[in-house]
């Protein structure tokens, strides 16, 4: 395992992934036969918990408490993460520098990235053999029309998940998520996982109703699918910022510049938009002269990005 340093082990450990720091480690029991964790300076009911996990028969099946992941400083697990997502301090006789990794590491296990908190609640599906009705998959083909869905959840309870659609209303989606994840008034639901939402779905880590609901308004409003709106906003930069459901509106009305057929096809109308098809009229020169080919190329690698529909035609959007 090569060794990565304690600012990417911190990243790897809240995706529940196997690192080794030096004198900071974490491991994953995923693996049938996971490697010895040693149990340090544990007290003795905390080792025995940790080693009948580890050597876990095969005929005792793993339950909502069996632990998932471990983080150890100088050879002692300081936390650790069972399969429902709930973190643990063992009792340990810890050093000052273990006590330092041990609040890093709660803190680190209480925000586990959306692949290691989708992997939990897909072990607690078939542990309890729960079936998703509304669930997107198995993804449909390109060519077909599908519907968008959140992967919803209590955040108090985050491995027990529901698939369902919301709309462009946020209150009216809210209230639905609520109802469906049984949270209190007050809390926000929260949202692991997103299909339908383009690039924005695919590579955004951490979800915020709002923008989707913000999607799903302005996909309806130019009757575009949410996942050329998605793809958009993953261009723009939305996936790793936290633009505003308002800036993002903003920024939808400024930058699209509408569906064409083909990327020659907005060259001509940006070519007359901006006047070089008069100029060239009245300057009495053969429309054959402009070099449209080398101005669709500029276009398209400076000042708009596309985004394909599924009927082969194109969304352009202009660049801030």
């Amino acid at each position: 395992m090569t060794r990565s340093t304690q600012t990417d082990a911190w990243r790897l450990i809240r995706a529940c992934a196997d690192v080794t720091a030096g004198r900071l480690t974490g491991r994953c029991l995923r693996a049938v036969y996971p490697a010895p964790i040693p149990p340090g300076a544990l007290a003795p009911d905390a080792a025995r918990q940790l080693r009948d996990n580890i050597y876990r028969t095969g005929d005792t099946p793993a339950g909502p408490d069996s632990i998932w992941y471990v983080v150890s400083s100088d050879a002692t697990p300081v936390a650790w993460l069972t399969r429902n997502a709930t973190v643990i301090t063992p009792p340990a006789d810890l050093t000052s520098y273990q006590l330092d990794h041990q609040t890093k590491a709660v803190a680190a296990l209480s925000r586990l990235t959306r692949r290691a908190l989708q992997e939990l609640a897909v072990l607690r599906d078939v542990r309890e053999g729960r079936v998703h009705d509304q669930s997107p998959y198995p993804v449909p083909s390109p060519l077909d029309p599908f519907d968008t869905r959140v992967l919803a959840a209590d955040p108090a309870d985050p491995t027990l998940t529901f698939w369902t659609p919301i709309s462009a209303d946020l209150d009216t989606s809210r209230t639905h998520l609520a109802e469906l994840t049984g949270v209190p008034a007050g809390v926000e639901p929260l949202v692991v996982d997103a299909f339908g939402y383009g690039d924005y779905g695919r590579h955004r880590e951490v979800f915020d109703l709002p923008v989707l609901c913000t999607i799903e308004r302005l996909a309806a409003k130019q009757h575009l699918p949410a996942d050329v709106i998605g793809d958009w906003l993953d261009l723009a930069g939305a996936s790793r910022g936290n633009p505003s459901p308002e800036q993002i509106e903003a920024a939808f009305a400024d930058a699209f510049a509408g569906i064409h057929d083909t990327r020659r096809g907005f060259a001509e109308a940006e070519r007359d938009r901006r006047g070089w098809t008069t100029a060239l009229d009245t300057a009495g020169i053969p429309a054959r002269f402009f070099h449209l080919d080398a101005f669709t190329n500029d276009l398209f690698g400076a000042d708009v990005h596309e985004v394909r529909l599924r009927d082969g035609r194109i969304a352009v959007f202009r660049r801030p």
